[in-house]
């Protein structure tokens, strides 16, 4: 033990006599330690903490899939949720919640935000096991069906958002135009087992029918005692002694007594299923978080080939250094020193500059975490749908000892191999040798020693990351480029969400058909319609149909209720039929009608015509029957997302034929580019029609694209490895240099004697610089090969780039190459302008 505080001792004051390499080295691994420590810290949360207080693997989802062949999911009834949670056979406990949004603040037109939330049963918190950290949760008498106390949980980023005060409690908020009173503060942390996205508000399930839905699911407005209102999610916890498989076979029978009590519009038996819960899938059907975890480990990979990068970089560093104190070594093995103890103390020299690395590292990834958040938290993307994340990268006892574990790992990788290396030497046969003697030159055939593999190594690995940050930033452009077969230029668009409103369908109605009526008269509106439903707007519906007296062909389309009008808005060619009416899309009882894009024509019809034919649903949303709807038009087919390689099958109806929930007016005007006036008329249009309109966005609709999801994700992923490539090229660069610079200065008084006998600076500077370009060229030939095989393994995650994509490798390529060859020019310029006279003095 003594001896190991020794080394240490040493290993200190040796690294503080040497700064400039000290501080190289440190550097150099902060910013891998810093990566791997960034992209750990964000796994954290989402992968690896347990999103659930207490005992989460007791705790499972329970859904309801169609005993059919489709097995389509849907969400339960308030009455099967009762049934679920009387029965104890499986379950200790259940409890409802359904995602929602809701406006809080003053009216809209005064600053009323939307925010996320969930409603949910009184023992919603009880069963995931947490405790108010001020006030108390729900009681039973405000979750009953026909309960309406209007009050509400607030999360504990909403409480500090508000000053964290004690008066938050009791406090009376506006939400959706009503007040409603803040009775307890739910814990820091505490995200309803959703690892991604935290609700901002909790609020009881009595108040159901006064709450609209999230994400384009209209579930409010029906009372839950109406036994065909299925908008319930459920969580459950599993008895102590039954396992998940254990419940699974007990579940047919406990779903055979929901059948029996479904009502007469249930189309069908259905089963049970539990799964453990999603981090991140809210939905009414089970989903894998494989994807998230697929990007997860790559993330780890990208970063573990950064520290890679650095550590053969500071192992070059530790071999070079460790060459010139071959003498000091040899000298201890001579005296008596084990190589045991010689190749620990140098162990603890790299150790040491590990740990320093990785503090740094560590504040460097908590700042640049901080700020990765702080940016998403106020990117249009979340914003603009009132999303808050749930994501705390505040450093943990994880965190912290995986750093440890980076930390030393880095250590073994670059201190023992050179650390071996320079042992090995007899120390009698060196010490018997001559300084001079030991200066041997950089010949052709030491191509391939240990400190250029070292160096081919890194460059080539550089490359490949370099590379793999140039596919995804491509895949961005590709994205941001894409044809979405329709104009958003010259189309502003005015989102009203009447989800954050109790008013009827019928009023909603009323005051959309007079917001459109004003607003047509504005001057240099050409073309105004409504729609459901926004391409690229994050919010999608779809519909399973078959074709009547058709080739009985079935598929899934996406579905969006618009106005008369909304094709010559957005762009769209009517290639064939008629638009909907002015009947057909004001008013309700009207015959069900359709209009369909052509590939659901080619679809269900091939080459015969569809209009005059006939759409069923085959599965209705809330398993209410539908009838079946005459096609009246066909249309061009565009895009509704980024990442589907085809344009998905369109479906169209009149917004008489559906309900209200949130509203897009498109207004066209007359070129493709908005007048700076007009977005203030129209918001003072609306708000002279309604003083409170829920207008939450107005804006134009290529800036709404902007805010995709999809596309966020893409450019926030093009970030990230373009992030790794940098630090990567960087690494590079200053491995290039040490290197290059050590076997120069190696050689400078062999360069002296040549300058001093009459060979050209020039000459001896273009000699020195092709031996590195050389070095530089196999190691980017080997990044070429690993290049190629990265891009096939990330074929799959690549968006409209090929992976072997000739502009990604050269975009990787010609910086690493242009800063590796300037990284080895500057030493071999500095060698060949020293005076020889200054060399040969020393002889």
């Amino acid at each position: 033990m003594d001896g190991l505080i020794q080394d240490f001792r040493y290993a200190i004051r040796r690294l503080t006599k040497n700064p400039a390499s000290t501080a190289v080295a440190v550097f150099s691994l902060a910013l891998a330690l810093g990566a791997n420590s960034a992209v750990f810290a964000i796994l954290n949360p989402l992968l690896i903490r347990p999103v659930i207080p207490l005992r989460a693997g007791e705790v499972v989802n329970v859904y309801t899939p169609r005993q059919s062949a489709d097995r389509s999911y849907r969400p339960f009834s308030f009455r099967e949720f009762s049934l679920l949670r009387e029965s104890d056979e499986v379950f200790v406990d259940v409890a409802a919640f359904r995602p929602t949004m809701v406006g809080i603040g003053e009216p809209l037109g005064a600053g009323m935000r939307r925010h996320f939330g969930f409603v949910v049963s009184d023992n919603y918190f009880d069963l995931l096991g947490t405790a108010p950290v001020a006030g108390r949760f729900f009681l039973p008498e405000e979750s009953g069906p026909s309960a309406s106390v209007p009050v509400a949980v607030a999360s504990h980023a909403m409480w500090q958002r508000h000053g964290g005060g004690a008066d938050f409690v009791g406090r009376t908020t506006m939400i959706n135009s009503t007040p409603w009173t803040i009775i307890g503060v739910a814990p820091a942390g505490f995200s309803g087992g959703n690892a991604l996205l935290a609700p901002d508000i909790w609020l009881p399930l009595g108040m159901s029918s006064l709450l609209g839905g999230a994400f384009g699911n209209a579930s409010g407005g029906r009372s839950l005692t109406d036994p065909g209102n299925f908008a319930l999610h459920l969580v459950a916890r599993l008895r102590p002694d039954v396992t998940v498989q254990g419940a699974r076979s007990r579940l047919a029978a406990v779903a055979v007594r929901l059948s029996e009590s479904a009502p007469d519009n249930a189309q069908g038996a259905r089963g049970l299923e539990i799964e453990p819960p999603s981090r991140f899938n809210i939905d009414t059907e089970p989903a894998s978080d494989g994807p998230l975890l697929v990007f997860g480990l790559l993330l780890l990979s990208m970063s573990a080939v950064v520290l890679l990068v650095a550590c053969l970089n500071l192992a070059n560093l530790f071999l070079a250094q460790g060459t010139s104190r071959r003498g000091e070594l040899s000298l201890r093995l001579a005296l008596g020193a084990s190589r045991r103890r010689v190749v620990r103390l140098l162990f603890v020299e790299g150790l040491v500059v590990a740990v320093l690395g990785g503090a740094v590292g560590l504040l460097l990834s908590y700042a640049a975490n901080t700020l990765l958040l702080d940016s998403l938290g106020r990117s249009s993307a979340f914003a603009s749908m009132g999303l808050t994340l749930a994501l705390d990268v505040t450093p943990d006892t994880r965190v912290l000892l995986a750093t440890l574990i980076f930390c030393g790992m880095a250590s073994l990788v670059f201190s023992i191999g050179p650390a071996l290396r320079v042992t090995q030497t007899d120390p009698g046969g060196y010490l018997s040798l001559r300084a001079s003697d030991l200066h041997t030159t950089d010949r052709w055939g030491q191509l391939f020693s240990g400190r250029n593999c070292l160096l081919m190594g890194q460059l080539g690995l550089s490359l490949t990351l370099l590379f793999s940050a140039a596919l995804f930033f491509r895949g961005a452009h590709a994205a941001a480029r894409l044809d979405p077969g329709f104009e958003p230029e010259g189309d502003l668009v005015a989102e009203l969400d009447y989800s954050l409103s109790d008013w009827s369908d019928l009023a909603v109605r009323q005051r959309l058909t007079l917001a459109v009526d004003t607003l047509r008269t504005l001057p240099g509106v050409r073309d105004i319609a409504l729609a459901s439903h926004l391409p690229y707007g994050n919010v999608t519906q779809s519909l399973e149909v078959t074709a009547v007296r058709g080739n009985l062909a079935r598929t899934r389309g996406r579905v969006t209720a618009i106005s008369s009008g909304y094709f010559q808005a957005i762009g769209v060619k009517l290639l064939r039929g008629r638009d909907f009416s002015e009947l057909e899309w004001r008013s309700r009882g009207n015959p069900p009608v359709a209009i369909i894009d052509e590939r659901m024509a080619r679809t269900l019809f091939s080459i015969e015509d569809p209009i005059g034919r006939y759409l069923q649903p085959v599965n209705p949303p809330g398993d209410r029957g539908s009838g079946r709807m005459e096609i009246v038009g066909i249309v061009s087919a565009h895009r509704e997302d980024l990442l589907s390689e085809q344009p998905p099958a369109r479906i169209f109806i009149p917004l008489g034929q559906d309900s209200v929930a949130r509203a897009f007016v498109h207004l066209r005007v007359a070129g493709p580019t908005i007048p700076d006036a007009l977005p203030e008329q129209v918001r003072r249009t609306l708000l002279s029609v309604d003083g409170e309109i829920p207008l939450v966005r107005l804006a134009p609709f290529t800036t709404i694209m902007e805010t995709n999801m999809e596309l966020w994700a893409v450019r926030f992923a093009a970030i990230l490895f373009g992030a790794f490539g940098l630090i990567a090229l960087l690494l590079a660069v200053i491995g290039v240099y040490g290197v290059r610079a050590f076997m120069v200065a190696r050689r400078t008084r062999e360069i002296g004697i040549r300058v001093a006998l009459g060979a050209q600076p020039s000459h001896l500077l273009a000699v020195l610089t092709m031996q590195g370009a050389v070095h530089i060229g196999i190691g980017l030939s080997v990044g070429l090969i690993l290049s190629l095989a990265t891009g096939r393994l990330l074929a799959s995650m690549l968006l409209r780039v090929s992976p072997n994509d000739p502009l990604s490798l050269a975009a990787g390529a010609l910086p690493l190459a242009a800063a590796a060859l300037l990284a080895t020019w500057l030493p071999a310029r500095r060698a060949v302008r020293t005076d020889p006279m200054m060399t040969l003095r020393h002889e």
